[in-house]
């Protein structure tokens, strides 16, 4: 072959490897043009949730959008990255604030790692629903506090965002308002498609005779319609004005002869204000809805009856407006509204895996749901650490827990009775005792299950764990949903 040949040979491989490389880069330019065009008009839908409330409000804002055919994806915060902020320019934000302004559990990755560092988001624009509790001092500070970096970071409000208190109904219109006002189009509320469950009251028991501390009732409730549930899911009551207190509103207002059946009804759920602006008849359009009080079931359906344990709680008017109405107000097989509300942050994986269930005071009710749960399946690797005041009168379930014991379903059994001794002790303490056999757990691949006080409780056991295990494995559990918590 002559090097005339070899020449052309060469210069025609070149040309032809120049033709090929143009061709791809046409090519992924159209494809990058495309992936742009799509992330330009999607939405990103991020999510953090303790209770359930933030998830499910982020599913019916991702389906809402989805029914008028807007490309939306559905993330967990705890999955989210860097590159999804650059990568969407419109993020809608559901998060819920915990206890006195914490971040949910799911969201601790994105705090230490994502909200700490600054990011160039001046493509991004932004709306946030933050989901809080008045009661708190700190209301809705998570949302508040994404709200602030991402305007640090140059993105854009889509419009403000919406703090709404113990989900209250007019809170939320204003983000289906400012939903519908992007998209132009009417969009559902949620709570229209809620299954409202009818109950009846068929015990109480006072579980605490003679504490020093207020007083701890169980609750039953049957239902004539078969539900379903799991240990860890809650009961939604619709709290109720009991009928002493309408009947004393009416006098009060010389409206003692009422008896408009549908007006009565309308009484008591509302709640009964003092304004003396109004007359009578406007009042009854102004009231607004008695909030409702959500509860840990600490039965299984297969027990035949949802059962609750009820604290009641001391206000400067008289007892709790759910408590007060449980514990007293009820009636024998009086009907009352309720919702079962689906708690899948504290739901048991079906598995053998030991099981260390923590908690105080009216947390015992999700952890002896757990025990239930866990004995029905046949697991018996379970340890049981619970705190309250004095073992004479606070011994919450110790028949039952002496019954899992002497049958094989609590390995060990540790108490912290704060108030019988000169020095008070928690369940956190017993932790600090007990730190070999939670090492040894742990690495048998234990799951630690929290329920009961956010205040004192939940934030001590929280850093013992840390003092024991590390902040790194202690991150690893929540991310393997091993660290699951239902705190309040």
């Amino acid at each position: 072959m002559t090097q005339a040949v070899m020449t052309i040979i060469v210069i025609l491989a070149i040309l032809l490897s120049l033709h090929i490389f143009i061709i791809v880069w046409l090519l992924w330019q159209q494809h990058g043009k495309k992936s742009l065009v799509q992330t330009d008009h999607a939405y990103l839908v991020v999510y953090a949730s303790q209770s359930g409330h933030a998830e499910s409000w982020a599913k019916h804002t991702t389906e809402q959008l989805q029914l008028i055919h807007q490309h939306v994806t559905l993330k967990n915060i705890q999955k989210l990255t860097a590159t999804d902020l650059t990568q969407y320019q419109r993020i809608l934000w559901v998060v819920s604030t915990y206890g006195e302004g914490d971040a949910p559990d799911d969201a601790q990755h994105f705090v230490h790692k994502i909200l700490s560092q600054p990011v160039d988001l001046s493509h991004l624009s932004f709306a946030i629903l933050a989901l809080g509790d008045k009661r708190y001092t700190n209301f809705c500070q998570f949302g508040q506090t994404i709200e602030k970096w991402l305007l640090q970071q140059q993105a854009q409000p889509l419009f403000s965002t919406v703090l709404v208190d113990q989900l209250n109904s007019r809170d939320l219109e204003q983000w289906l308002t400012g939903l519908e006002q992007l998209t132009a189009t009417k969009l559902r509320a949620l709570d229209n498609e809620r299954e409202n469950i009818e109950l009846k009251f068929a015990h109480r028991q006072c579980l605490n005779v003679g504490s020093a501390g207020e007083l701890i009732y169980k609750i039953q409730l049957v239902a004539e319609q078969e539900l379903v549930w799991s240990s860890g899911d809650i009961l939604e009551i619709q709290c109720e004005n009991n009928i002493t207190e309408i009947q004393q509103f009416l006098v009060t207002h010389q409206q003692d002869d009422f008896n408009d059946i549908d007006a009565l009804k309308t009484l008591n759920l509302r709640i009964l204000p003092n304004r003396e602006h109004y007359s009578f008849a406007a009042w009854l359009e102004h009231f607004d809805r008695l909030p409702k009080r959500e509860y840990s079931i600490a039965s299984l359906p297969e027990n035949g009856l949802i059962e609750l344990v009820v604290r009641q709680q001391q206000t400067e008017t008289g007892l709790g407006l759910g408590s007060g109405w449980l514990t007293i107000g009820l009636q024998h097989n009086q009907p009352i509204q309720a919702y079962m509300r689906n708690n899948p942050s504290f739901h048991l994986q079906h598995c053998p895996q030991p099981l260390i269930l923590i908690g105080n005071g009216t947390g015992i009710a999700g952890l002896v749901a757990h025990l239930k749960q866990r004995e029905q399946w046949g697991y018996g690797q379970n340890w049981l650490i619970f705190g309250e005041r004095q073992q004479q009168f606070d011994h919450l379930y110790h028949a039952e827990i002496q019954y899992w014991q002497q049958h094989g379903f609590l390995q060990h059994v540790d108490y912290a009775f704060s108030r019988d001794q000169a020095e008070k002790i928690y369940v956190q303490d017993i932790l600090k005792q007990q730190s070999t056999r939670l090492k040894q757990w742990i690495e048998q691949g234990a799951a630690v299950y929290v329920c009961g006080s956010l205040n004192g409780m939940a934030g001590g056991v929280d850093r013992v764990l840390k003092e024991i295990l590390g902040d790194e494995l202690v991150e690893q559990l929540k991310h393997e949903q091993r660290y699951q918590r239902d705190v309040y």
